[in-house]
């Protein structure tokens, strides 16, 4: 990874994440040294099928650039904090948005019999599900965000399948949970459940699947800076892996027009050759039979113009026609 990150624009943490989201196996911890020591080392083999991107591009490094600048993504952060966007998340909310509004009724209504001591919000509003005690906290922060998305020209959308940040025409889908920990019990039919710990995280799905939570150095709601940064980014990759896509369909359909049309042109010159063929071999079977008529010692006069009749039908420059032979396929004799 490190070596990989001197040659191409790209850190070691960059190309790790890289690989995970194409599904390539990466070496475990330590993996050089075991190698380094002798070790036997188990290879991971390459997953059967994948569906998603195929490739990566990587710009090389250019000669004395220092391995350690600063990513697009940092820039943007950096960028983003520094602009008079509404960042601070309050102690009580303040003219909160509609969607705020209408999952905050529900979440105070409705709980989420799969976690017990959940509460959950109701179909095509706020993907949120927490304890009551993240209640408050959970709303502020998303009205918070949703009002900055909105001052970066973006949008917070929600439908029956969930929650979307849209930038430009991407949709990046989003959701806002508190993490649960296992909890012994005892019950006849189980004997753990899964319980709130008060670990608040928002969470992007998908191929740019990230996630922020509290950490020791900086609660939740002091990293929109970076959340917004992360999701406008990907926005970008995003955008780029579609004209990529695009592109790529393009061509392939250029090279399937181009196949097809040559595949039809194929069957179009060998029906003409077969008919040409199919011709020749009736022009030679009728002056086959013409020859085997002159042949013939003193013929009978009505059968033999009954049978140069029958020759001036099969030929080819004469198709003479004949109510008794209508309907047969004359390549077939």
């Amino acid at each position: 990874m490190t070596e990989i990150a001197k040659t191409y624009k790209i850190s070691d943490v960059g190309f790790r994440k890289a690989c995970i989201r194409l599904n390539i196996p990466i070496p475990a911890v330590a993996h050089w040294m075991k190698v380094r020591s002798g070790k036997k080392i188990l290879k991971p083999k390459l997953p059967a099928t994948w569906k998603g991107t195929a490739f990566l591009k990587l710009e090389e490094r250019a000669p004395g650039e220092p391995v350690s600048k600063a990513s697009e993504k940092h820039k943007l952060a950096k960028n983003i904090a520094a602009e008079r966007l509404p960042f601070k998340v309050p102690d009580r909310l303040t003219n909160p948005d509609p969607l705020i509004v209408a999952a905050r009724e529900s979440l105070y209504a409705l709980k989420d019999v799969a976690y017990p001591g959940m509460a959950i919000t109701d179909r095509n509003q706020l993907d949120i599900r927490v304890a009551p005690a993240s209640i408050g906290r959970a709303l502020r922060f998303m009205d918070t965000l949703i009002k900055c998305l909105r001052a970066r020209g973006h949008y917070y959308a929600t439908d029956i399948k969930g929650n979307y940040v849209v930038i430009r025409d991407i949709r990046l889908k989003v959701k806002f949970r508190e993490l649960t920990s296992k909890a012994k019990i005892s019950k006849p039919y189980k004997d753990f459940e899964w319980r709130p710990n008060g670990k608040l995280v928002f969470r992007l799905d998908g191929s740019y699947r990230g996630d922020w939570q509290d950490l020791k150095s900086q609660v939740l709601e002091d990293q929109l800076p970076k959340i917004l940064a992360k999701l406008e980014v990907v926005a970008k990759l995003a955008e780029a892996d579609l004209e990529r896509a695009r592109v790529f369909h393009e061509q392939w359909e250029r090279e399937r027009k181009a196949i097809a049309e040559r595949q039809a042109r194929q069957r179009e010159e060998l029906g003409r050759f077969k008919e040409m063929l199919n011709t020749a071999k009736r022009w030679k079977q009728a002056e086959l039979l013409r020859e085997y008529l002159r042949a013939i010692p003193d013929p009978n006069g009505e059968w033999l113009s009954w049978a140069n009749h029958k020759v001036n039908w099969l030929d080819p420059n004469i198709n003479a026609e004949d109510e008794w032979m209508a309907g047969v396929d004359k390549n077939t004799l």
